[in-house]
């Protein structure tokens, strides 16, 4: 009976790799992989950038209009590089 069971898996590894083979193997899964972080990257930039947008507003609307003034801005230095970006 035992000898019944492996034989059984490995038929069914075999099976497995064909169907594996068939639908593109891993090349096809690592180019699928390559896609999806590129979307996943792209995606979070924008939300990023979304929130960056909305607190600035939020900003505006606490401080006032008037209390924002555009030489102070030219004083801040540029935020540190954390080389999140590719």
């Amino acid at each position: 009976m035992d000898v019944l069971a492996i034989i059984l898996s490995l038929i069914a590894i075999v099976m497995a790799y064909i169907a594996l083979q068939r639908t593109g193997g891993l090349k096809d899964l690592r180019q699928q992989m390559d896609h999806l972080t590129t979307k996943t990257e792209d995606v979070a930039k924008g939300a990023r950038e979304t929130t960056a947008d909305i607190l600035q507003r939020l900003e505006h609307m606490v401080r006032g209009s008037g209390a924002h003034s555009p030489e102070k801005d030219e004083k801040i230095p540029p935020p540190h590089d954390t080389g999140s970006e590719k």
